[in-house]
């Protein structure tokens, strides 16, 4: 049916039943009384329920074609001329039983029309219930009789009434909850709507800030490449010196999976993102991500990652935890402009993963330290900060169910705490795990960190050295 409201369309399949009930019941009806008199003795009878039927049908397919309101007054109207025709010939006192019946057009304008059809229908209801009262008293053949049609036809009126006001009443109430109704699912789709804006602007906020780090990191990156270069560049010196160019191969093959390494993660971490849950263990993850997090700092800043406590499992989008870290790191770097030391440790707390953040930079007042998850809050000149890093971080942690807390003072520096609920592992990812720290042991402590980065430095001399 082409009903465009949802109302109206609901109701029309209410009425289509009853039409369809009503025209082949009366159908059946005409077929059966023309079947047991074939004769002319109940020809009107036949030509009536034939009638109502073609009527019926009429309606019925007006219904069908979308005029949902014009066949409901019609069938309306249809019910109550038959009903004003049956009193015409019967009277009110002989069908007064059928009265119940007699009250379907009142009830069907009710429902599908409305009030003001209501009252129409109850006025031409009364009409017909004066047509039947009229046939009582012609029909009459005393004042008792004549008495008790009038009677019937207050009694009638009455009842009438009181249903007629009733069901005004419904119907108001009906409506007004429909209209509440209403409106509470047209605030529900704008709730959502909304919910749904601001998931789309949170991912852009997300990938801005991505773009904001990834401007800081060049800086770092460069250098790195740089050492990387320099590696192989020194070992492709030494060829001519040494003659064997399989001596140098394994030096140069390692800088260069070292500098494919920095690019997949830097690219990895730039791309545009859309939430994945994972379960991961927390050191191997940091650890992961360290080529990125050390280009941070500047020379004169001492950067201390201790990843050596395994185990910590935790459910989370591994890309926002990495720009959680990279926004964090990022302030302390910028807290530390003569240089300091910042620290990133990992410890197990009850049933919570525990991540320590550090600086011995400037610190924060009690104002500023009220405001630090504020979004678009920031004391960095206009062009150096845009005041929705840890507006992002806090925002990552309260969606992965963990709490965060920061302690800083003017000239103490800074200290955050990121506390993420722990998880259980998937079979394989434990064997996994346990197989790869078994082989080969990449968590290191902050000692086990500075050995290396020296060792690394001392290779890199000892390459480029002619």
């Amino acid at each position: 049916m082409p009903i465009r409201a949802a109302r109206d369309k609901r109701n029309a399949m209410a009425l289509q039943a009853i039409l369809a009930v009503v025209a082949v019941t009366t159908l059946l009806m005409a077929i059966g009384s023309c079947a047991a008199a074939p004769d002319m003795a109940g020809y009107t009878e036949h030509w009536l329920l034939l009638i109502v039927s073609a009527y019926t049908w009429a309606c019925f397919y007006l219904l069908r074609h979308g005029l949902f309101r014009l066949s409901t007054s019609l069938t309306v109207i249809g019910g109550v001329i038959l009903m004003a025709v049956s009193y015409h010939a019967y009277g009110l006192r002989s069908q007064s039983g059928l009265q119940i019946t007699h009250l379907l057009p009142l009830l069907l304008s009710g429902l599908f029309l409305g009030r003001t059809a209501v009252w129409w229908t109850a006025l031409a209801y009364a009409a017909a219930l004066a047509i039947g009262a009229r046939t009582d008293l012609q029909l009459a053949t005393d004042s008792m009789q004549a008495s008790e049609a009038s009677t019937n036809l207050l009694l009638s009126g009455m009842n009438f009434l009181v249903l007629v006001a009733i069901l005004d009443r419904l119907i108001l109430s009906s409506r007004r909850a429909i209209s509440r109704s209403e409106e509470l699912n047209a605030l529900c789709l704008e709730l959502q709507r909304q919910v749904e804006e601001k998931e789309r602007a949170y991912e852009r906020l997300v990938q801005t800030q991505k773009m904001e780090t990834i401007g800081r990191l060049s800086t770092g990156i460069a250098h790195d490449f740089n050492a990387i270069l320099s590696v192989i560049l020194g070992h492709a010196t030494s060829v001519g010196r040494r003659g064997d160019i399989d001596a140098v191969l394994p030096g140069i093959r390692q800088a260069a999976r070292s500098g494919a390494t920095l690019t997949r993660r830097l690219l990895s971490f730039s791309r545009t993102h859309t939430r994945h849950l994972s379960t991961f263990d927390l050191a191997e993850a940091i650890e992961e991500v360290r080529p990125l997090i050390l280009p941070i700092f500047p020379r004169a800043i001492e950067v201390s990652l201790d990843t050596s406590v395994s185990g910590l499992w935790v459910k989370a989008d591994r890309d926002e935890l990495v720009l959680a870290l990279l926004n964090v790191a990022s302030n302390a770097s910028d807290a530390m402009p003569q240089g300091g030391r910042f620290t990133l440790s990992l410890q197990a707390d009850g049933d919570h993963a525990c991540i320590g953040l550090e600086d011995t930079g400037i610190g924060m007042t009690p104002e500023v330290l009220a405001r630090l998850y504020e979004p678009f809050f920031t004391t960095k000149p206009r062009d150096q900060g845009t005041g929705i890093g840890m507006a992002t971080v806090h925002r990552f942690v309260a969606d992965h169910g963990g709490a965060i807390t920061a302690d800083s003072a003017p000239g103490a520096g800074t200290r955050i705490r990121i506390r993420l609920p722990l998880a259980e592992p998937e079979d394989g990812l434990r064997d996994e795990a346990g197989w790869e720290f078994a082989q080969t042991p990449h968590r290191t402590g902050p000692d086990e960190i500075s050995a290396a980065v020296a060792a690394e430095s001392a290779m890199t001399r000892h390459a480029a050295a002619p």
